[in-house]
Protein backbone atom coordinates (compact mmCIF):
# COMPACT_ATOMS: atom_id res chain seq x y z
CA UNK A 1 0.00 0.00 0.00
CA UNK A 2 2.69 2.28 0.42
CA UNK A 3 4.21 2.35 -2.60
CA UNK A 4 0.85 2.71 -4.10
CA UNK A 5 0.60 5.68 -2.12
CA UNK A 6 3.53 7.55 -3.36
CA UNK A 7 2.57 6.77 -6.87
CA UNK A 8 -0.58 8.45 -6.16
CA UNK A 9 0.89 11.36 -4.63
CA UNK A 10 3.93 11.76 -7.64
CA UNK A 11 1.08 11.57 -10.27
CA UNK A 12 -0.73 13.92 -8.03
CA UNK A 13 1.83 16.27 -7.60
CA UNK A 14 2.48 16.35 -11.73
CA UNK A 15 -1.41 16.77 -12.04
CA UNK A 16 -1.64 19.54 -10.54
CA UNK A 17 1.61 21.33 -11.35
CA UNK A 18 0.20 20.47 -15.35
CA UNK A 19 -3.43 21.99 -14.44
CA UNK A 20 -1.90 24.87 -12.83
CA UNK A 21 0.53 25.65 -16.26
CA UNK A 22 -2.09 25.44 -18.30
CA UNK A 23 -4.99 26.88 -16.86
CA UNK A 24 -3.34 29.18 -14.42
CA UNK A 25 -4.81 31.80 -11.94
CA UNK A 26 -8.37 33.09 -12.31
CA UNK A 27 -9.12 35.84 -9.77
CA UNK A 28 -6.16 35.52 -8.15
CA UNK A 29 -6.54 31.61 -7.20
CA UNK A 30 -5.78 28.45 -8.38
CA UNK A 31 -9.54 26.87 -7.61
CA UNK A 32 -10.04 25.86 -11.20
CA UNK A 33 -6.59 24.02 -11.72
CA UNK A 34 -7.19 22.61 -8.49
CA UNK A 35 -10.77 21.38 -9.26
CA UNK A 36 -9.66 19.86 -12.79
CA UNK A 37 -6.73 18.30 -11.33
CA UNK A 38 -8.49 16.57 -8.71
CA UNK A 39 -11.69 15.11 -11.01
CA UNK A 40 -8.08 14.07 -13.44
CA UNK A 41 -6.39 12.20 -10.12
CA UNK A 42 -10.46 10.62 -9.66
CA UNK A 43 -9.97 8.98 -13.58
CA UNK A 44 -6.66 8.15 -13.32
CA UNK A 45 -6.68 6.67 -10.09
CA UNK A 46 -10.00 4.48 -11.84
CA UNK A 47 -8.45 3.73 -15.02
CA UNK A 48 -4.69 3.44 -14.01
CA UNK A 49 -4.79 -0.39 -13.71
CA UNK A 50 -6.05 -0.85 -17.53
CA UNK A 51 -3.20 2.15 -18.60
CA UNK A 52 -0.05 0.41 -20.23
CA UNK A 53 1.70 2.87 -19.04
CA UNK A 54 0.58 5.21 -16.09
CA UNK A 55 2.33 8.47 -16.58
CA UNK A 56 0.62 8.44 -20.50
CA UNK A 57 -2.37 7.57 -19.05
CA UNK A 58 -2.20 10.29 -16.82
CA UNK A 59 -1.25 12.87 -19.04
CA UNK A 60 -3.86 11.20 -21.80
CA UNK A 61 -6.93 11.97 -19.08
CA UNK A 62 -5.63 15.45 -17.55
CA UNK A 63 -5.08 16.59 -20.75
CA UNK A 64 -8.47 15.91 -22.00
CA UNK A 65 -9.63 17.69 -18.87
CA UNK A 66 -7.89 20.78 -19.40
CA UNK A 67 -9.01 20.62 -23.03
CA UNK A 68 -12.71 20.46 -21.91
CA UNK A 69 -12.08 23.64 -19.18
CA UNK A 70 -10.78 25.75 -21.89
CA UNK A 71 -13.80 25.16 -24.14
CA UNK A 72 -15.79 26.21 -21.48
CA UNK A 73 -13.61 29.07 -20.20
CA UNK A 74 -13.05 32.80 -20.97
CA UNK A 75 -9.58 32.58 -22.16
CA UNK A 76 -6.77 34.95 -20.94
CA UNK A 77 -3.62 35.54 -22.98
CA UNK A 78 -1.25 33.20 -22.76
CA UNK A 79 2.28 33.27 -24.59
CA UNK A 80 2.16 29.84 -25.30
CA UNK A 81 -1.17 30.20 -27.14
CA UNK A 82 0.37 30.64 -30.36
CA UNK A 83 2.55 27.49 -30.47
CA UNK A 84 1.43 24.25 -32.40
CA UNK A 85 0.01 22.00 -29.85
CA UNK A 86 2.96 19.78 -29.61
CA UNK A 87 5.19 22.41 -29.48
CA UNK A 88 3.10 23.97 -26.04
CA UNK A 89 2.27 20.71 -25.08
CA UNK A 90 5.99 20.02 -24.47
CA UNK A 91 7.05 23.36 -23.62
CA UNK A 92 4.38 23.08 -20.73
CA UNK A 93 5.60 19.72 -19.76
CA UNK A 94 8.96 20.41 -19.84
CA UNK A 95 9.13 24.16 -18.41
CA UNK A 96 6.35 24.02 -15.88
CA UNK A 97 5.64 20.77 -15.02
CA UNK A 98 9.71 19.56 -14.56
CA UNK A 99 9.36 16.44 -16.97
CA UNK A 100 12.61 14.99 -18.08
CA UNK A 101 13.09 14.83 -22.22
CA UNK A 102 12.13 10.94 -22.11
CA UNK A 103 9.04 11.10 -19.48
CA UNK A 104 7.34 14.05 -21.53
CA UNK A 105 8.38 11.44 -24.77
CA UNK A 106 6.16 8.93 -22.97
CA UNK A 107 3.64 10.98 -21.95
CA UNK A 108 3.21 12.12 -25.63
CA UNK A 109 3.72 9.09 -27.25
CA UNK A 110 6.89 10.27 -29.31
CA UNK A 111 10.65 9.74 -29.29
CA UNK A 112 12.63 11.92 -27.36
CA UNK A 113 14.45 13.32 -30.03
CA UNK A 114 11.18 14.78 -31.51
CA UNK A 115 10.96 16.22 -27.60
CA UNK A 116 14.01 17.75 -28.31
CA UNK A 117 13.36 19.14 -31.51
CA UNK A 118 10.07 20.05 -30.43
CA UNK A 119 11.03 22.32 -27.61
CA UNK A 120 13.69 23.62 -29.90
CA UNK A 121 11.46 24.88 -32.35
CA UNK A 122 8.83 26.31 -29.61
CA UNK A 123 12.15 28.33 -28.13
CA UNK A 124 13.11 29.47 -30.91
CA UNK A 125 9.47 30.88 -31.72
CA UNK A 126 8.96 32.52 -28.41
CA UNK A 127 12.12 34.01 -28.57
CA UNK A 128 11.71 38.02 -29.59
CA UNK A 129 13.54 38.97 -32.49
CA UNK A 130 16.56 40.96 -32.71
CA UNK A 131 16.14 44.87 -32.75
Amino acid sequence: METGSKIVDAVRVLVVRYCRARIGRRSGSYDAADAVAKNSCREIIAGAARAPALLTFAYAVTHDLVEDFHRTAAELPNPLSGLPGQQREIMVLRSLVGLSAEDTALALGCSVQSVRLGQHRALTALRPAPA
